[in-house]
């Protein structure tokens, strides 16, 4: 085998490949365990239905900012058109369910990804990030949230893919 045969191999194995998925492809179908019943949750749980991944992360401070946010568009939106899935990454479910509680009750899906596999699978490690996923289980569109300008493109996103036939 030669030197760069060997190389790409190892990168392979040591996971320092990792492909980032883009518009148009198929979403990743795990979405992590919900907060509260430990269950694991999958995106064909929201199948018909656009859905709104949301990566997070409990030591980010931005990442607080957009919970409510997210919170307050599937409150508007309601479960029947949208599904907010809200994904703690590399959290313990106790931290999660302390700051979730603030909120009251959630419309949105609450999850944890403990060892960051579920936010591998996206290919994304930026907190917080949104995916939007349409009704097909493809990507419609994906941005990283570092600003309230960020914000308020990637509700105008999900509105566009709520209205899209």
């Amino acid at each position: 085998m030669n030197r760069l045969s060997l190389l790409i191999f190892l990168l392979l194995l040591s996971g320092l490949a990792q492909a980032r998925i883009s518009v148009g492809d198929a979403a990743p179908l795990r979405l992590g365990k919900d907060v509260k019943s430990a269950e694991e949750v999958l995106l064909p749980d929201s199948a018909g239905k656009i859905t709104v991944v949301h990566f997070w992360a409990t030591w980010c401070d931005y990442c607080l900012k957009t919970l409510p946010a997210m919170e307050y568009m599937q409150e508007q939106r309601g479960l029947r058109k949208l599904q907010v899935v809200s994904v703690a990454v590399k959290d313990e479910p106790k931290a999660v369910r302390k700051i979730t509680a603030e909120l009251n009750e959630l419309s949105m899906q609450s999850t944890v990804d403990r060892t960051g596999k579920v936010a591998e699978s996206f290919g994304d490690d930026y907190m917080p990030n949104v995916w939007i996923i349409g009704r097909d289980g493809k990507v419609t569109a994906q941005m990283q949230l570092k600003s309230d300008e960020d914000l308020i493109k990637a509700v105008k996103l999900v509105e566009a893919a709520i209205r899209a036939k």
